[in-house]
């Protein structure tokens, strides 16, 4: 008990994005926390048993400041293309001001072994507040490009929402690793963002 005493859920989640942000996902142990909190392991486990629940509570607020950034972003889009403009420029924007945030919201999760093998049921419970912001970012989004008709040409509005959204994210998870082993990309990230909307426009501009 007194490691509840000593530390707090609220240190820990800050604490976990720290070492995310300093060392990589791959270094977020709960003997790290521990180390810089100056508490026992037992402390760290005693609040989250599991990485993946440290993970869930770090990464739900980030997602659903980058929900936020998107839906203003793109509400006053008049065309498809410049709500995709928006949507990439604004989350592109959000996440390089804090690349461990990131990280920790969408790469993180791929290094706790235990997490797919953690009970179905809390998994699910757990996974509702996820996708109710995912939802609602991608809804503002597919609500622009239906509106434009004559550029979804048919497609589903909802899936392309889906696939722009995974566009940016691959690309800051380049950026991410560039900057992860020091190693700058060939192409500046304004020109890379640029030429991504280009392709995700169909060469169309925001003005059209």
């Amino acid at each position: 008990m007194a490691g509840r005493r000593r530390v707090t859920r609220e240190a820990i989640v800050e604490h976990a994005r720290r070492v995310v942000a300093d060392r990589g996902a791959g270094a977020l142990t709960f003997q790290a926390l521990a180390a810089a909190l100056g508490v026992s392991k037992q402390a760290i486990i005693y609040w989250y048993p599991s990485k993946w629940e440290l993970i869930r509570d770090s990464s739900l607020p980030a997602l659903k400041a980058e929900a936020d950034t998107i839906i203003r972003a793109v509400a006053l889009a008049r065309t498809a293309p410049e709500a995709i403009e928006r949507c990439i420029r604004a989350l592109v924007a959000h996440h390089l001001a804090d690349l461990g945030s990131f990280r920790m919201l969408y790469l993180a999760p791929q290094f706790d072994e235990r997490a797919s093998l953690a009970d179905p049921e809390a998994d699910a419970e757990i996974l509702v507040p996820i996708h109710q912001t995912t939802s609602a970012m991608y809804a503002a989004l597919e609500a622009r490009l239906a509106a434009d008709s004559a550029f979804c040409r048919g497609e589903n509005p909802r899936r392309l929402a889906v696939a722009v959204h995974m566009a940016g994210i691959g690309l800051l998870t380049m950026v991410a690793l560039a900057d992860s082993v020091d190693d700058p990309l060939a192409h500046g990230t304004d020109a890379l963002v640029g030429a991504l909307i280009v392709l995700l426009t169909a060469g169309q501009t925001a003005a059209q």
